[in-house]
């Protein structure tokens, strides 16, 4: 082993910001809180530790792994100190006040605004009662009830208000808001984690149109782009209206608002989902157009071509693009790492080194990883590095193969051409499908056949019009590229659709437990950094990591955060009892969970629900019985009857019902059904959140989402319930 890190000792280094991730996953793994003097005495130890294991190479290179962890590890910890806490939004109406800082058109037609510098307070009581359409005020807020945050605020504006908006302006809107959703099930995706470190405080829909306090005066650099940027979008769905205008805006600009959903969904299914998500690909096509531009203008200029260093001013010119780019399409996390990959691409080709390299991706992965800790858990982060990571490291196993195919021929140029679109495709999809499986619960099969025809047009035909457009927009002379352009994304379109109708284009897979996917992690990476034989032990790994979904049994029950919906798994079926108010985004992430397809069933009035007879429903409650177990899924704690002049109703069961339940749910507070048996009604999911069950041999597991989480930053804690006063009687009279 010695003598193969030693034969690798180059790559070592390549393993630093897997060390920093580490680090940023042990931080988000803890229950509570960590205290910072902890993560900086973890540095200091490692440091120490670094600085005095010079003499032996394993040594130094354990110590160098434990200092990148702790650095990872304290790098998370300020930054979830460095960020505001979340607000606590009414229930009720409520009065946003806010600078607009983005306005976004939606599928639909209808405007979102993004809101910072937000005073959010509770809506006077006229206005409650009758908003006047079209006020130019709304009134002031209740003197003493001003809550201010320095987190921006996501605002749908009403379909029927026609006020004229701009970024920069002051508005105030009367609305209902909405703090993040906490997960739906144990371990699953956490957008109240996301919205803490993003600097969100939640959204809403306004329930009057938007009143202009003042209008922007002061515009910064950030306000002038933004305005920018949607003024181009503007401009393109003006000419291209329809879905091929809002592709068209989503790659020049990066507002993506306006996809309708079908055509997402639709993208995604056809593993073609990445051409949306503006990254690697869309400055790679963007740099490498200005650098050829660029070299050609200057190699064609004879006195230029003879006295400048050509390729350097190439390299600069498409680094200048490539950040124009980026700042035109918003600087989203994908772009910055590219960006980052692009700089130090252009920076080798100006001292003479090899542009892309596994150390270029090492030095962007460092660089994100201590500037936003967060984002390792974002799936954006994940899928790209991971496609990055397999490309760098296949094409440089594949580099004998793609000289032999290499020729002096157009057949040889077009056969090696195609076999690197191929190669591209696979490589890059094979490596990210165990994480879009893991994120969304579906895979897809044939990315390869769609990315081999969808690329190339959009990489030769798409975005060369499309950043001609801009060059010409200033003069109004883009009518005729933006038309061109709009002809590659029908073509695209087309192709998107005509994929994913085809027979198994996406299947669902079951909920990856989190192990699985640091197992393909870990084994993607002991391939692709190491250069020797023994990186193919990193296939066990990742094979392993691939079958996880079907070692790790899927809970047989869920509950809902209100206990309003209630799901049981049957086999490729799910059978649901829900209440008037039911998320369609809970059971919509309950699908993917389990990889079931079909319609939810409801559960019966009477009689068995399914086939084997496990569950069986009366009007009281259904009886859940597996592996000789039995749960109870109470529906009306009464069973309809309520004894007059009772205010509170007496249970409906009789004590004999209980007799061998394991396990009790009810959608309402159970106070005196079935004593001594475990339940979940609900004030437990109030208190811990969504709950998941497993019924085995041995018993009835409960986990809740709130036990998974911990008390962090993110989690919102549960206000305890208000004691009511003794009623005493009087004192009496001295």
């Amino acid at each position: 082993m010695r003598e193969a890190v030693a034969a690798d000792r180059d790559r070592l280094v390549l393993w630093l910001p897997a060390c920093l991730g580490t680090g940023v996953l042990l931080y988000f793994a803890q229950a509570a809180e960590p205290p910072l003097p902890a993560g900086l005495a973890l540095v200091a130890v490692s440091g120490i530790l670094f600085a005095l294991a010079r003499r032996s190479r394993l040594a130094h290179a354990v110590a160098a792994s434990l200092l990148a962890l702790s650095i990872g590890f304290l790098s998370a910890e300020l930054a979830a100190r460095r960020m505001p806490p979340m607000p606590t939004l009414p229930r009720k109406a409520a009065l946003a006040t806010g600078r607009i800082a983005a306005i976004d058109v939606m599928a639909d037609g209808q405007r979102r605004v993004t809101l910072d510098r937000v005073t959010i307070a509770p809506a006077p009581r006229k206005e409650d009662r009758a908003a006047v359409p079209g006020a130019p005020t709304l009134g002031a807020p209740t003197p003493g009830t001003v809550t201010a945050t320095p987190r921006v605020l996501r605002l749908r504006l009403r379909p029927d208000d026609a006020t004229v908006l701009a970024t920069g302006d002051v508005v105030r809107i009367r609305a209902l808001l909405r703090a993040p959703s906490p997960p739906d099930l144990p371990s699953g995706r956490d957008l109240q984690r996301d919205a803490f470190f993003s600097g969100l405080a939640g959204s809403g829909r306004a329930l009057s149109p938007a009143a202009i306090v003042s209008h922007g005066t002061r515009r910064g650099a950030s306000v002038g782009m933004r305005g920018l940027r949607e003024r181009i979008a503007d401009r393109i769905r003006l000419v291209l209206p329809g879905p091929r205008g809002a592709v068209a805006a989503t790659l020049l600009t990066g507002l993506s608002s306006a996809i309708p959903q079908a055509d997402r969904d639709a993208f995604a299914a056809s593993g073609l989902a990445h051409l949306l998500a503006v990254a690697g690909l869309h400055l790679g096509i963007v740099m490498g157009l200005a650098l050829s531009v660029v070299r050609t203008g200057l190699a064609a200029w004879e006195w230029g071509a003879l006295r400048l260093p050509c390729r350097q001013i190439a390299a600069l010119a498409a680094l200048a693009a490539g950040c124009f780019y980026m700042l035109l399409t918003g600087l989203h996390l994908p772009g910055l790492r590219s960006l980052a990959m692009a700089a130090v691409a252009m920076l080798g080709l100006v001292i003479g080194r090899r542009a892309v390299s596994l150390r270029a991706l090492a030095f962007a992965a460092a660089l994100i990883l201590l500037l936003t800790p967060a984002v390792l858990l974002d799936v954006a982060f994940q899928m790209s590095f991971a496609a990055v990571l397999a490309l760098l490291a296949g094409y440089e196993a594949a580099r004998p193969l793609i000289r032999r195919l290499q020729g002096p021929r157009v057949r040889d140029r077009v056969a090696l051409h195609l076999f690197q679109l191929f190669f591209t495709s696979l490589v890059a999809g094979a490596a990210s499908l165990p994480y879009a499986a893991f994120h969304f619960g579906r895979v897809q099969f044939y990315f390869v056949l769609a990315n081999l025809v969808a690329v190339p047009l959009t990489a030769f035909w798409v975005m060369p019009q499309g950043l001609l457009s801009l060059l010409l927009m200033p003069w109004g002379l883009d009518w005729p590229t933006l038309r061109a352009m709009g002809a590659g994304i029908d073509l695209i379109l087309l192709l998107a659709r005509t994929v994913a109708a085809l027979p198994a284009a996406s299947l669902p897979v079951p909920f990856p437990p989190v192990w699985g996917l640091l197992l393909v992690s870990f084994g993607l990476l002991w391939l692709c950094l190491w250069r020797r034989r023994w990186r193919l032990l990193g296939l066990l790994p990742i094979a392993l990591g691939f079958v996880s979904p079907w070692l790790a049994r899927p809970p047989d029950l869920l509950v809902s955060a209100d206990a309003q919906l209630v799901a049981v798994r049957d086999g490729r079926a799910m059978l649901v009892e829900q209440g008037a108010r039911t998320d369609p985004i809970t059971l919509s992430d309950w699908h993917r969970a389990w990889a079931i397809a079909a319609a939810p069933v409801p559960l019966p009035d009477a009689g068995p629900a399914d086939r084997s007879g496990e569950v069986v429903c009366n009007p009281a409650a259904c009886l859940l019985t597996r592996r000789g177990r039995t749960v109870m899924l109470l529906r009306d704690p009464t069973g309809g009857h309520r004894k007059p002049g009772e205010d509170e109703p007496a249970p409906a069961l009789e004590p004999g019902d209980c007799d061998g339940v394991s396990l009790l749910v009810s959608p309402t507070p159970a106070r005196g059904a079935c004593p001594g048996v475990k339940r979940i009604d609900r004030f437990t999911v109030w208190r811990e959140g969504p709950q998941a069950v497993w019924i085995g041999a041995g018993g009835v597991t409960v986990r809740s989402a709130g036990g998974s989480r911990g008390d962090r930053p993110w989690v919102p804690r549960t206000a305890p319930a208000a004691t009511p006063r003794p009623t005493l009687p009087l004192a009496r009279a001295e």
